[in-house]
C-alpha cells in the first residue's frame, strides 16, 4: 500500500538504505550476476594488456563476489584512499550481500581499478580498463543516428528545440554500459517516439519557464554516461548557449572510470574527436560551436572526487556545494545519480521531490530512466498500477523521469 508518511527529509534519519541482501531483488541480481559479468567483460578485453597478475586479482574479486566472503579493504595511496578507507571501516567484517547496495556498487569499482592498478606508476596506470566497451559504442551507428536525429529537430535554438532536446537527454540514458540488457533495448528509437506513456513526471514545461526567466546564468550538468547519453547532453549544452539561456555550462564528471560508461574528461575527448569525425555537417557544425565555446570558457569540465564516492548527495562537501550553488540550475543525469539524491531508499512513491530533496543547494532537474527501486513525486495509485501492468518498472529502463525542484 502507498504511504505518504515521510513528508520531509532529515539527513540524520533518512529512510533506509537499499540493501544487498534482500533475495530476488535487484540489488541482489547486480551482486551476484551484473558485477561479476562486468568483471568477465574486463578479463576478455583487456587480456591482451594487462600483465596475468591483474587477471588473477580480477578473479580473486570475482569469487569474492559470488562466493559472498567478506569485503577486503583498499590497499592504496591514490588520492582518494582516505575516503576508501572511511567507508570501508564502517563496513568491516561484512560481506558483499549484506551492506548498502550503493557503496557495494562503488566500492566494487573502486577494487576493479586497484586490481589493475590504475593508480600505480607502471605503463598501464591510468589505462580506463573499460575503454573497448566505450569505443565500441561510439563506432557503432546507434548513437549517432540518435545524435542525427536530434540536431535534426532541434535544429534551431527555439524553446520547441529546448523541450526535444531534455527529452532526448533523458532518453539518452537507456544507453547504460553496466546495464547490457537495457543498453541493447534501447535501439535507434530511443528517444521521443511513442514514448509519452513512459514519462511519469514531467516538468518539462516549468523548466523551460524557469530557463527563460534568467539572463547571464549558469547551467550544470552532473553527467552520467558517455557515449550515446554525452551526445544527448552535448547537444542539450549547445543549445542551452546557443539560445542563450546559458552563458556557460558546466559539466561535472567522475575522476576516474566507473560504473563502465559513467563520464570521465578523457571522455569528453574521445567524443569530440569522434563527433568531428563524421560526415554530416551539422554533426560537424556541432563540434566546431562545442570545442570553441570550450576555448574561450563557455564549456567547462569540472572533475572531483565525490562523484565517485559512496556518499549520498547531502554529504556534498562545502566547497562544491558553493560550486554548485552559482548554477541557476542544476541538471542531474541518470539513475545512479537519483539513487544518491533519495539516500538510494525505498520513499513512499508519492512523497514530493521538494520534500525529499530539500537540501540542494540550487534548482535542480533530474533526468532518469529507472534502473532501480528510489523514486517520489508520482501521483497517489500510479505506482500500484504500474506493478500490476509491468513487475520490472522500476528496474528495466524503460520509464523516465524530468523532475525539477526549484529554488
Amino acid at each position: 500500500m502507498e504511504s505518504n508518511q515521510v513528508t520531509h527529509f532529515d539527513p540524520n534519519q533518512p529512510p533506509p538504505p537499499l540493501m544487498t541482501s534482500e533475495p530476488g531483488s535487484f540489488a541482489y541480481y547486480t551482486m551476484q550476476t551484473r558485477l561479476p559479468a562486468i568483471l568477465e567483460t574486463v578479463l576478455v578485453e583487456q587480456q591482451a594488456v594487462y600483465p596475468t597478475e591483474f587477471g588473477e586479482r580480477l578473479r580473486n574479486l570475482q569469487r569474492e563476489l559470488v562466493e559472498d566472503q567478506p569485503i577486503q579493504p583498499l590497499v592504496t595511496n591514490a588520492p582518494d584512499a582516505a575516503h576508501g578507507e572511511t567507508a570501508w571501516a564502517a563496513q568491516e567484517g561484512r560481506t558483499w550481500l549484506t551492506v548498502a547496495w550503493y557503496f557495494a556498487e562503488a566500492f566494487f569499482y573502486r577494487r576493479l581499478l586497484e586490481a589493475v592498478d590504475y593508480f600505480g606508476t607502471a605503463p598501464w596506470a591510468g589505462l580506463d580498463p573499460f575503454l573497448p566497451t566505450k569505443q565500441a559504442e561510439l563506432n557503432g551507428a546507434t548513437a549517432w543516428q540518435v545524435l542525427t536525429v536530434a540536431l535534426t529537430e532541434a535544429a534551431d535554438p527555439s524553446p520547441a528545440s529546448l523541450r526535444t532536446l531534455l527529452h532526448f537527454s533523458l532518453w539518452g540514458n537507456r544507453v547504460d554500459l553496466s546495464y547490457l540488457q537495457v543498453a541493447q533495448a534501447a535501439g535507434r528509437h530511443i528517444v521521443i517516439e511513442n514514448e509519452a506513456a513512459n514519462l511519469l513526471v514531467d516538468d518539462t514545461e516549468q523548466v523551460v519557464a524557469h530557463l527563460q526567466v534568467g539572463s547571464h546564468q549558469r547551467v550544470d550538468f552532473i553527467c552520467d554516461n558517455t557515449g550515446t547519453e554525452l551526445l544527448t547532453d552535448l547537444a542539450l549544452a549547445d543549445l542551452l548557449l546557443r539560445g542563450q539561456w546559458a552563458e556557460q555550462v558546466t559539466l561535472h564528471v567522475k575522476m576516474h572510470p566507473t560504473y563502465v560508461s559513467d563520464t570521465i574528461p578523457a571522455d569528453l575527448d574521445l567524443t569530440l574527436a569522434a563527433i568531428q569525425a563524421q560526415a554530416d555537417l551539422a554533426t560537424l557544425a556541432l563540434a566546431q560551436r562545442l570545442i570553441a565555446y570550450r576555448d574561450v570558457g563557455k564549456l567547462l569540465v569540472r572533475p572531483d572526487w565525490f562523484w565517485n564516492s559512496s556518499s549520498f548527495f547531502w554529504a556534498i562537501s562545502d566547497a562544491l556545494q558553493a560550486e554548485l550553488s552559482h548554477a541557476a540550475l542544476v541538471i542531474s543525469k541518470g539513475d545512479a545519480n537519483y539513487r544518491r539524491l533519495l539516500g538510494d531508499s525505498r520513499w513512499p512513491p508519492t512523497v514530493k521531490a521538494s520534500a525529499a530533496i530539500p537540501y540542494f543547494p540550487t534548482s535542480l532537474l533530474a533526468l532518469r530512466t529507472l534502473k532501480s527501486d528510489p523514486i517520489v513525486g508520482l501521483p497517489p495509485g500510479q505506482a500500484v498500477a504500474l506493478d500490476q501492468i509491468d513487475p520490472a518498472w522500476r528496474v528495466n529502463g524503460k520509464r523516465g523521469l524530468i523532475q525539477a525542484v526549484f529554488k
